[in-house]
């Protein structure tokens, strides 16, 4: 299991209410922050810019047509098709001269489409590598952004079993900040920091819900088309094609 450190930065307001208020455009800064008034942020689809294409690779009409011929859904393989294309052209190769940005101000930079696409493959990156826990683990500031993805995709099954998750997460987060602070106390022997990043596992039993569909080769077919349909609707969001 490949892990990269993380530290929650979940606060005391809890993640699923930030989440409802993030969704409520009378939402006050002051009420976003923890008890020690030290601010909530998290990724938000709504952050910044939402519909200009400030960072993009260009590539041509004849690229794109290739992809869609050369991957047929009804010959899908989760390893190999438009999906992970439009990863590499669209999305890796148009953020790399930005890769010395902090997250936040390329975050910002990124079109409403191109948050969506990069919220989904932090989700997907590290689910598919060690679960939903792994994903909170490593991706905090992602955490708000997947519940708004889900939605703007269309994905109601998933959205609704994740919202459980930000549920169950909320009541948790003192815990699971404790267990992060073990492991990420360098005094401490591996196995104890070892020990405290798979106890986190046992504190979050909604995330198994999502787990028992999300590695079933049909949803994976299902989810990778939705990404790329929406990609494909909004090409104009992603690049300026060239013929």
């Amino acid at each position: 299991m490949k892990l990269v450190l993380g530290i929650i930065i979940i606060g005391s307001v809890g993640v699923f209410v930030f989440y409802k208020l993030k969704k409520n455009p009378n939402s006050s800064e002051s009420e976003l922050n923890t008890e020690s008034q030290k601010p909530v942020k998290f990724f938000s689809l709504n952050d910044g810019n939402q519909n200009e294409l400030i960072i993009s690779a260009e590539v041509t009409k004849k690229w794109l047509d290739s992809i869609k011929t050369k991957y047929d859904w009804n010959n899908f393989d989760e390893y190999d098709n438009r999906t992970w294309e439009y990863m590499s052209e669209l999305f890796d190769r148009a953020v790399y001269k930005y890769v010395e940005e902090k997250p936040d101000v390329l975050w910002n930079k990124l079109n409403r489409e191109q948050k969506v696409f990069w919220a989904f493959l932090a989700f997907n990156g590290d689910t598919d590598n060690g679960g939903v826990y792994q994903f909170i683990f490593n991706r905090p500031e992602f955490i708000i952004a997947i519940a708004e993805m889900w939605e703007e995709l269309g994905m109601e099954e998933i959205g609704s079993d994740y919202e459980k998750v930000l549920k169950e997460l909320s009541g948790k987060t003192g815990k699971l900040n404790e267990l992060n602070e073990i492991f990420n106390d360098e005094s401490q022997s591996w196995n104890k920091r070892w020990n405290s990043f798979a106890d986190g596992y046992k504190e979050l039993k909604s995330t198994k819900e999502i787990e028992d569909y999300y590695y079933d080769k049909e949803f994976k077919k299902k989810l990778f088309k939705k990404v790329a349909d929406y990609i494909e609707l909004n090409i104009n969001k992603f690049t300026k094609l060239e013929q």
